[in-house]
């Protein structure tokens, strides 16, 4: 996750083909908190003092793709609420607000 050119947030997220049914229900949310100081969505000013709360978690999948939730909010205030589009074998960028922007990168591990 890099905000205005700045990484703020880096996970390993493991991705692999299989089946829906065999998902296991656990939750897979990851949080991560930012600074304030900027607007979402060109309406919602946040103050500097403020903590961002991020979330990233899958919201679903195609054949070829995962779909990545992604949102920031504040304690009382949903800022942005979207998705990035995860391809396994190549990188992708969405920029899912001004200056915000979600990167994903394949690392494939060897076959066992």
């Amino acid at each position: 996750m890099l905000i205005d050119k700045k990484s703020v947030y880096h996970s390993e997220i493991r991705m692999c083909q299989m089946n829906r049914g065999d998902l296991k229900s656990e939750n897979q949310k990851r949080v991560f908190h930012v600074p304030g100081g900027r607007t979402f969505q060109n309406a919602y000013r946040t103050a500097t003092n403020e903590k961002i709360e991020g979330n990233i978690w899958q919201a679903g999948a195609d054949p070829d793709d995962i779909l990545l939730g992604v949102s920031f909010a504040t304690k009382n205030q949903v800022l942005l609420n979207t998705i990035h589009i995860a391809k396994p074998n190549k990188t992708t960028q969405s920029e899912i607000d001004a200056g915000i922007v979600v990167r994903t990168i394949p690392i494939v591990a060897p076959v066992k």
